[in-house]
């Protein structure tokens, strides 16, 4: 959806200062632990990234897990994952003789409390939506969020981040002086001196040119996944100049990614999947390597080399109906032809070679002609071979996550020096040198540890440099150590709303489209109760999408924690489409504006009726005694007509609920009394909303005020209908309406309409300042119209409460009768019914997930 004014829910950049204590360059997770971890030490730290705000974060932006050492089970981490452990399993890896094993396995046991004190939300594991991991523990909504807390930490702290970039150092770089460094921004280059530079830069993956350099023409097909901004202008002048380096020149971590995702910055949704259910043929429609034996998590890198070692990367993975049913949830639906030859026209494959490969296949299983390359069938992984019409496609070629190639550092994290030594005021941390660990493997969450442990350690020792100069500046040195929680920026003024964009001309499109990228990427798995039950419906059938849109809450976390949402090209926000299915499916393909229609007709329509039907000096005839308000509007009309609006509507919307709660069948589920609890419980304290979740929002993490406001509204409509029943039982024994004040009618209808208006008034503000990116057009009006009628019955009530021993009495009673009425006669297809829907849905997903197995220890 689009996306037309970002705003950005981190600190804006600042100006670029003309000297600073500590300058670090990348605005990815080590720069910015470095930056926080000197800032903590007193130092005055200026942090610089080159990408637009959205973008800052860097590749930190696409991880999910980082992996780190503990003795015993934490609320992140099952089990233990011992420091001599770690060391053993990166020695493995890349044996060295450095000891930079032994300072990342220390260093990250305490990382993951460090991260936590600045905000950083991980992903418990005891809520069962995770894989078993006792070497990793996950981010909450993925490494968005994670950025976009230290960034708030970073701010909060006194950071300074400013828009720019350096491409080289001075020719003394590696002396004991301070640095003087040219810094290029929009508005031209800057002078900057600082007494300590921490190079967290990255790799060069966006560097298509210097990639070709080191692999030949080939690399022009690679897919950056990583962020577009990584062109390693800085690293590859040291690697020139002087400093040590490590590595392979244009290694780096390598996956088989879908050739049609986007060329830049598409992250984990780009990978491909699949190899082992089919056949991968190249240009020519030949078979290359065998697809059946890596089936391990290790299959997505062993494809990204194989493709990157070909002169040609390009490939096909070539499926059958049986085969495309076995694929995971993927980015883009395979390419799809009746027959080979039409598939290798659409594809670009040569047809005659696919043929032959597709013949050579058969000829191996009808007469044991030889397949050169075999194709193995591991146990387990179903392969029915010969492919039969009609077939599917999908396009690959390698995509590169990061790279290996960089400068060597010591256990200090500064730079190393060719001819030996090292740099006393230049540090490193991240993918600059991670190569140094790595070699030329990979271990899931390792990338992420090395930047946080040397960011950490680089961080401190540019501060003890700093110390002497002119990071002096700011809050003490020992108040900056104690802090221990960071609080959200303080919102900034509300900014005028634009026009909203256009809705979707079929939103359950949108819907779908958004969710399969979820599904696709999985980051936000433990975010709120969409995502696990999203990912128990890949097929996302129109029973899915119903469910999973009526789950979601409109937090909008997901959007702020997304990154793919815009100015990404996927332009993911899933809050907008699900509101706008939401709204779509309230009204049931009856004009989105017609529960308004209906409130305003009877609103206004009623007191008419009053004015034209009743005689003028018994309608504006003052008093308030027993009974005087069936001389207005007699008792049997007022019951009658009310007991038909609300049973006719119940019934209408009971019908609906009934088929929604059959079409939204779904997994297996567990359906009982303590789901039944459970899903009912959850909708009453709202526990997938706001702060109970830990949800960010565009400035940081929401605290409880939503909540509060919907509670008070809620609870203020459920002592109004008590009210109501109140009145009915006093009526029922004899006492006629109007009641005294100290009547529980009137005491109760007092408090819930007050708890309304109350309520009605903070959500409405809160509406006001809200970011208007995630929001739906349809679903705003929706939300305006409810607001509206609802404050218009708590208010009327109130008015007749007060004007009832007067001339107005009548007149605001056919008011009132006129907006309860409205209210009832929409309820079906409008925003009121949100609340049924809801809890159905929460009762639901209450019951699949006491249908899964609880997580392993």
């Amino acid at each position: 959806m689009p996306d037309p004014r970002p705003v950005p829910p981190v600190p804006g950049p600042s100006a670029l200062p003309g000297a600073t204590g500590v300058l670090v360059a990348g605005a990815g997770f080590a720069g910015l632990t470095a930056a926080i971890e000197a800032r903590l030490r007193g130092a005055e730290v200026t942090l610089i990234d080159p990408a637009p705000m959205p973008l800052w974060g860097g590749n930190t932006r696409h991880s999910r897990n980082i992996r780190l050492a503990h003795d015993s089970e934490t609320r992140w981490q099952r089990g233990s994952y011992p420091a001599a452990e770690f060391a053993a399993d990166i020695e493995r890896l890349a044996p060295s003789d450095t000891g930079l094993a032994g300072v990342l396995a220390r260093g990250s046991a305490d990382l993951g409390s460090w991260l936590a004190a600045r905000g950083v939300a991980f992903e418990p594991w005891d809520e069962g939506n995770l894989p078993f991991s006792r070497r990793t523990a996950f981010f909450r909504g993925g490494g968005q969020a994670l950025s976009h807390a230290l960034l708030r930490a970073a701010g909060q702290l006194g950071v300074r981040i400013a828009s720019g970039r350096i491409e080289a150092l001075p020719p003394d770089w590696a002396e004991d002086r301070p640095l003087c460094l040219t810094v290029q921004t929009a508005d031209g280059a800057r002078s900057l001196q600082a007494e300590a530079l921490v190079l967290t830069t990255g790799g060069y993956g966006a560097n298509p040119d210097e990639m070709i350099r080191h692999l030949g023409p080939g690399a022009a097909a690679f897919a950056n996944r990583g962020t577009p901004h990584q062109d390693g202008a800085p690293l590859l002048w040291l690697m020139a100049h002087g400093a040590a380096t490590v590595g392979r020149p244009g290694d780096g971590h390598l996956v088989a990614v879908d050739a049609r995702a986007p060329a830049s910055d598409a992250g984990i949704v780009s990978r491909a999947d699949g190899m082992q259910f089919g056949l991968v043929v190249d240009a020519a429609g030949q078979r290359f390597r065998d697809e059946g034996t890596d089936v391990g998590s290790a299959r997505y890198s062993v494809w990204g080399r194989a493709l990157a070692e070909r002169a040609d990367p390009r490939a096909w993975l070539i499926l059958d109906a049986e085969g495309t049913a076995r694929l995971p949830p993927l980015l883009y639906p395979p390419l799809t032809a009746e027959n080979p030859a039409d598939l290798a026209r659409l594809c670009g494959i040569e047809p005659g070679g696919l043929a032959a490969t597709l013949e050579a296949l058969a000829a191996h299983l009808d007469r044991g002609t030889p397949l050169e390359p075999p194709r193995s069938r591991p146990e387990g992984v179903p392969f029915a071979p010969p492919l039969r019409p009609p077939l599917a496609a999908i396009p690959l070629r390698p995509g590169l996550t990061f790279t290996r190639h960089g400068v060597a550092v010591d256990a200090t994290a500064r730079v190393r020096l060719a001819e030996g030594g090292s740099a006393h005021r230049v540090f490193a941390a991240g993918a600059s040198m991670a190569g140094a660990l790595l070699g030329q493997g990979y271990l899931s969450g390792t990338a992420l540890a090395i930047g946080g442990v040397f960011g950490r350690i680089a961080g401190a020792g540019a501060a003890s440099l700093a110390d002497h100069g002119v990071g002096q500046a700011g809050p003490a040195t020992d108040k900056l150590r104690q802090a221990s929680a960071v609080p959200a920026l303080q919102p900034a003024p509300p900014q005028p709303a634009a026009p909203a964009p256009e809705p979707e001309p079929e939103p359950w499109d949108e819907a779908a489209r958004a969710l399969n990228i979820c599904n696709t990427c999985g980051f936000c798995t433990g975010l709120c109760a969409v995502f696990p039950a999203a990912r128990l419906r890949p097929a996302l059938g129109a029973g899915d999408l119903r469910h999973l849109a009526h789950l979601c809450h409109d937090c909008r976390s997901c959007h702020y924690d997304c990154q793919y949402a815009p100015p990404h090209a996927l332009a993911v926000n899933l809050p907008a489409a699900l509101a706008e299915a939401r709204a779509a499916d309230y009204a049931a393909r009856l004009p989105a504006r017609l529960p308004q229609a209906v409130f305003l007709l009877c609103l206004l329509g009623l007191p008419l009726m009053a004015l034209l039907a009743i005689p003028p000096e018994r309608l504006f005839a003052a008093g308030a005694a027993p009974g005087a308000f069936y001389e207005v509007i007699p008792h049997g009309l007022m019951a009658g007509g009310a007991g038909l609006a609300f049973g006719g509507a119940a019934l209408v919307l009971a019908i609906r609920l009934w088929r929604f709660w059959r079409q939204t069948a779904g997994p297996a589920a567990q359906p009982g009394i303590r789901a039944l609890a459970r899903g009912l419980g959850a909708a009453l304290r709202l526990t997938n909303l706001g702060e109970a979740r830990g949800c960010d929002g565009p400035r940081g993490p929401t605290g409880p005020a939503r909540r509060i406001f919907h509670h008070l509204l809620a609870g203020g409509f459920v002592l109004t209908g008590l009210a109501t029943l109140a009145g009915a039982v006093l009526h029922a024994g004899g006492e006629i309406a109007p009641y005294p004040l100290a009547s529980a009618p009137v005491a109760l209808g007092t408090l819930g309409g007050i708890a309304m208006l109350a309520g009605l008034a903070g959500l409405s503000h809160r509406r006001k300042r809200a970011d208007r990116r995630p929001a739906s057009a349809r679903m705003e009006a929706a939300d305006r119209d409810l607001r509206r009628a609802l404050g218009i019955v708590a208010g009327s009530g109130l008015a007749l409460l007060a004007l009832r021993d007067g001339p107005a009495m009548g007149l605001m009673l056919a008011l009132h009768l006129g907006a309860v009425l409205g209210l009832a006669l929409a309820l079906p297809f409008g925003k009121l019914s949100h609340g049924a829907y809801r809890s159905l849905a929460l009762i639901r997903h209450a019951a699949e997930r006491a249908a899964r197995p609880g997580p392993r220890r």
